[in-house]
C-alpha cells in the first residue's frame, strides 16, 4: 500500500513535482550528454586511429599480420564483455524499449562499462556499425542511473529513462528536437505530459553539454537548391524507390541475424573473432564502407564520385552492415542507415540530374531527402526522420519535398508487411527471454491518451474492461484532473492515468494498449 502511495504521489496538478521533474531533467540532461559526449569522442579518435593504421600498413607484409593479430584480440575481448553483460549486445533501443515496457531490468552501471569499451572496440575494429543505438542506450542507462540515487518511484524511473534515451540521441547527433521526439514517437510510443517537460529540458542540456565538446557547426554542411516544381513528380519516383530499398534493407538485417542464429555452436570469442578479421580483410580493398559511414559521408560533402563507385560503395556498405550487425556485436544501424539513404540520393541524383538538366547542386537536396526517407522506411519514425535531418544539416527549405518522399517510404514497407527494424528486433529479444523476476512490491503508474476513433468512448470508467490487476486511479480532462466515479464517461482526448503492478505490467500495459489505441471492440 505504500509503494501505491508513492506512485499516487504523481499530482498533474502539484507545481512543486514539476519543479522536481525539472531538476531532475537537468541532471539527466548533464550526465547522459557526458557519457555520450565521451563515447562521441571516443569513437571518433578510434576510427581516426583505425584509418592512420590502414594507411601505415599498406603494403607491408609483417606489419598487416600483426594488424590482424590485434584485431583477432579485439574481437575476444568485446566477446569477454558481451558475455559479461548480454544487455549490451547489438545496437540496445530495442533494450530500451524493452525495460520501458517492463519487460527488462537492465544493471545500468553494468552495461554503461560493456557498451562503452565494446563499442569503442568495433569502431577501432572498423565495424560497420553506428553510435546512435548505443549512445540512446548509454543515455537511457545514465538516467536510471541518476535515478536510482533520487527517491523515485518505478514509474518516475521509467520516465527518467525515456528521456535520457532521447537526451543520449541528442549529444551524439547534436538535434536535441529530434532526441526528444525520437522518446515520444519510438520509445514511449505515446504523449505524456511530465515526459514532455523533462524529455525537453533534458535534450537541450545533452545537447549544450555535447556542443562544448565538438562545437555547434551541422553535422552535414550541405547546402540545398529548390528543385523545380514541374519536376516534383522526381520525389514520387524516389520515394517509391527509397520505399522498396527500405524494405530489402530491413528483411536483409533479419535474415543476416537469423544467419548468425543458425551458427550458435560457435562460441561468441570465436564468432566475433571472424566478424573483426573479416572487417579486416575488407578495409585493406574498401576501407570507405568501414565504419559508421563518416568517410563515404565526406567523400559526397562537396562532390559526387562517379556513378560507379557510388553503387560499389552502397552495396558494399550494405553488405558489410547487415554482416557486423547480424553478429549481435556492440554497435547500432542508425548512423548507417543514414549513409545509405544518402547514397541512393546521391546515385539518384547521378541519373536524373543530366537526364533533365538539372543544376548538379540540386543532388544534396536527393541526398537530404533519401536520408530521411530511408530513416523513416527502416524505422517507421517519419517526424523523427524529417526533423533529425533538418537539425543536422541546419536546411529547413526542404521540408516539404522530405515529408512526400519520407510518406512514400514508409507507406510502401508498411503495406509490404515489413515490421520496424527496432520493433522486430525487439520482438526477438522477447522470445528469447525466459521470463523476468520483478519485484512486486513496486506499481507502475501509465498515461494513456484517448484517439478520436476509440471504440470505448462514452463507456464508463469503472465498466472498461481492463485487465483486474490494473485500476484507473484518475482521468485528466482539458487539463482538470477528474477522480473516477460510478458515473464517469471515458471522452476523446481524456488522459487516463492507470496504475498496475510491476509484476504485471508488460502483460496489462500490453492489453491496455491494445483495448485504447487499436480500435478494440467487445465482441
Amino acid at each position: 500500500m505504500k509503494m501505491i502511495k508513492q506512485t499516487l504521489g504523481l499530482n498533474v496538478d502539484d507545481s512543486k513535482y514539476y519543479i522536481k521533474l525539472i531538476i531532475e531533467a537537468i541532471l539527466i540532461g548533464l550526465f547522459s550528454g557526458l557519457v555520450v559526449s565521451l563515447y562521441r569522442f571516443g569513437l571518433d579518435n578510434s576510427e581516426n586511429i583505425l584509418f592512420s593504421t590502414l594507411k601505415y600498413i599498406q603494403g607491408d607484409f609483417l606489419l598487416t599480420v600483426a594488424w590482424f593479430a590485434i584485431l583477432a584480440l579485439m574481437g575476444f575481448i568485446t566477446a569477454l564483455l558481451m558475455k559479461w553483460d548480454p544487455d549490451s549486445l547489438g545496437s540496445g533501443i530495442p533494450i530500451v524499449m524493452g525495460e520501458v515496457k517492463g519487460y527488462f531490468d537492465v544493471c545500468w552501471w553494468k552495461t554503461l562499462i560493456a557498451k562503452f569499451l565494446g563499442g569503442t572496440l568495433t569502431a577501432l575494429g572498423g565495424l560497420s556499425l553506428g553510435r546512435e543505438g548505443p549512445s540512446v542506450q548509454l543515455g537511457a542507462m545514465a538516467a536510471k542511473g541518476v535515478s536510482k540515487y533520487l527517491p523515485n518511484s518505478k514509474t518516475d524511473e521509467k520516465r527518467l529513462l525515456v528521456c535520457g534515451s532521447g537526451a543520449g540521441l541528442a549529444a551524439t547527433f547534436s538535434a536535441p528536437l529530434a532526441g526528444f521526439i525520437f522518446t515520444l514517437e519510438e520509445i514511449n510510443k505515446g504523449f505524456d505530459r511530465s515526459i514532455v517537460i523533462v524529455g525537453l529540458v533534458s535534450v537541450v542540456v545533452a545537447d549544450l553539454v555535447s556542443k562544448i565538446f565538438f562545437g555547434q557547426s551541422p553535422i552535414f554542411p550541405f547546402t540545398s537548391l529548390n528543385l523545380p516544381l514541374k519536376y516534383f513528380y522526381l520525389l514520387i519516383i524516389l520515394g517509391i524507390i527509397v520505399g522498396i530499398l527500405g524494405y530489402i534493407y530491413n528483411v536483409g538485417m533479419i535474415k543476416a541475424s537469423e544467419m548468425w542464429e543458425k551458427l550458435s555452436f560457435l562460441p561468441l570469442e570465436v564468432k566475433y573473432i571472424i566478424v573483426f578479421l573479416i572487417t579486416g580483410a575488407v578495409g585493406l580493398v574498401l576501407p570507405n564502407v568501414l565504419g559508421g559511414g563518416y568517410s563515404m559521408m565526406h567523400l559526397i560533402e562537396y562532390t559526387l564520385p562517379p556513378l560507379s563507385i557510388l553503387i560499389v560503395l552502397l552495396i558494399g556498405k550494405y553488405l558489410l552492415l547487415i554482416f557486423c550487425f547480424g553478429s549481435s556485436a556492440p554497435g547500432g544501424i542508425f548512423y548507417p542507415v543514414l549513409v545509405i539513404g544518402a547514397y541512393i540520393g546521391a546515385i539518384f541524383s547521378a541519373i536524373v540530374i543530366p537526364i533533365f538538366g538539372l543544376d548538379p547542386m540540386i543532388s544534396y537536396k536527393f541526398i537530404m531527402i533519401s536520408m530521411a526517407a530511408m530513416f523513416a522506411s527502416s524505422v517507421r519514425t517519419p517526424i523523427t526522420a524529417v526533423v533529425l535531418i533538418a537539425e543536422m544539416t541546419g536546411v529547413t527549405n526542404s521540408l516539404v519535398a522530405m515529408i512526400v518522399v519520407t510518406i512514400l517510404a514508409y507507406i510502401i514497407p508498411t503495406i509490404l508487411g515489413n515490421d520496424p527494424i527496432y520493433e522486430t528486433l525487439l520482438m526477438r529479444l522477447l522470445k528469447k527471454n525466459k521470463g523476468i523476476d520483478f519485484d512486486k512490491t513496486k506499481s507502475v503508474l501509465e498515461e494513456y491518451v484517448v484517439p478520436m476513433d476509440c471504440a470505448l468512448i462514452g463507456t464508463k470508467i469503472w465498466e472498461l474492461p481492463i485487465p483486474k490487476s490494473a485500476m484507473v486511479v484518475s482521468v485528466v480532462r482539458s487539463g482538470n484532473t477528474l477522480i473516477p466515479d460510478e458515473d464517469l464517461e471515458l471522452k476523446y482526448a481524456d488522459e487516463l492515468f492507470i496504475i498496475m503492478n510491476q509484476n504485471t505490467y508488460p502483460d496489462d500495459n500490453q492489453k491496455i494498449e491494445s483495448l485504447i489505441y487499436n480500435n478494440w471492440k467487445e465482441e
